[in-house]
């Protein structure tokens, strides 16, 4: 016990000595943010799948994904690598999805999209799934079933199934306003600014018993505050700036240029906290945490974003149900 005890001292004496982030005696104090977890079937449910600003790979977090559950019914919301594992592991079947949400065509937002398409078709789509993005959505649509077209004429011609293509409704949104509407909730997007994408989306998600949005991708801008004004929870991307040298520096690979452009097309955590105070959200939950590999306390985000926004914060993690 004493030596576990004297290790525990030793690596939180090396972490904090690294100078990746401003650990203060406020920040010590935070606890991290570990809820019990409810049940998503129950209710209006955020489900966080993926929390990593990505694509990176990490054992941790999945790239970014995450869910909007409605009494059973699920909206996802993107579907970076290991979106369809996380579901798995939460017992979310993938014919359960009413809806896919993309925010922009990143592959950290989309790489898990063509094995979606083949399995929730495979597996048993009740009616039709919809399926909602930013332009070349139906392009994108069409290359995941070409993907595995030799699999899904096999199976067609094996077991009689119905064409693949019957079970997708796939819409391009490229302005703001009302894009998706069922018995349990009204879906508004609106556009965010994530460079050099000409669309990028944020998605607003009001239901009889409560309102989420999901900022997507995007640097600090006006549109997400009007989006989120009066919404009981903002769920947004964040950046702790401090740690991207660090994370870059481990991976000589990267392009010369890639510190800029994190910096440019993304939010500060310091920012979500401002962005959340002005549109007068109630809880503010951190995701797509970038660098989301590198060990930032979740209290040096939660006292960051803390500056300028006093409501809940919630830092996010893989498989985190709130």
């Amino acid at each position: 016990m004493q030596r576990r005890q004297w290790m525990a001292g030793v690596g939180a004496a090396a972490l904090g000595s690294t100078g990746l982030w401003p650990l203060t005696t406020k920040a010590q104090a935070l606890p991290p943010t570990t809820p019990a977890a409810p049940d998503w079937r129950q209710g209006t449910r955020i489900v966080l799948l993926g929390t990593m600003a990505g694509p990176v790979l990490h054992p941790s977090r999945m790239m970014s994904s995450q869910a909007l559950c409605v009494n059973g019914r699920v909206y996802l919301v993107d579907c970076g690598y290991g979106a369809i594992a996380r579901m798995t592991e939460l017992g979310i079947r993938l014919p359960d999805l009413s809806a896919v949400f993309i925010t922009h065509h990143h592959s950290d937002h989309n790489a898990d999209y063509p094995s979606l398409v083949n399995l929730s078709w495979i597996l048993g789509i009740r009616g039709q799934m919809k399926v909602l993005g930013p332009p070349p959505m139906r392009r994108i649509h069409d290359a995941a079933i070409a993907l595995q077209r030799e699999d899904i004429d096999i199976r067609i011609k094996a077991t009689g199934r119905q064409p693949i293509e019957a079970s997708f409704a796939v819409s391009e949104i490229k302005e703001s306003g009302v894009v998706f509407q069922d018995e349990r909730v009204k879906v508004t997007a609106a556009r965010v600014d994530h460079e050099p994408f000409e669309v990028a989306l944020a998605y607003r998600f009001d239901t009889a018993d409560s309102s989420v949005v999901f900022s997507g991708d995007t640097s600090p801008v006006s549109a997400t505050v009007q989006l989120s004004r009066g919404a009981d929870t903002l769920v947004h991307e964040a950046m702790y700036e401090p740690g991207i040298d660090a994370m870059l520096a481990k991976r000589p690979y990267v392009p010369p240029k890639l510190s800029q452009f994190l910096r440019a097309g993304h939010t500060s955590v310091e920012d979500v906290g401002r962005i959340a105070a002005q549109a007068g959200v109630r809880r503010l939950v951190l995701t797509h945490l970038l660098p989301g590999d590198e060990p930032v306390p979740d209290a040096v985000w939660q006292e960051l974003a803390a500056k300028h926004f006093k409501g809940e914060i919630v830092v996010g993690h893989d498989k985190l149900v709130l």
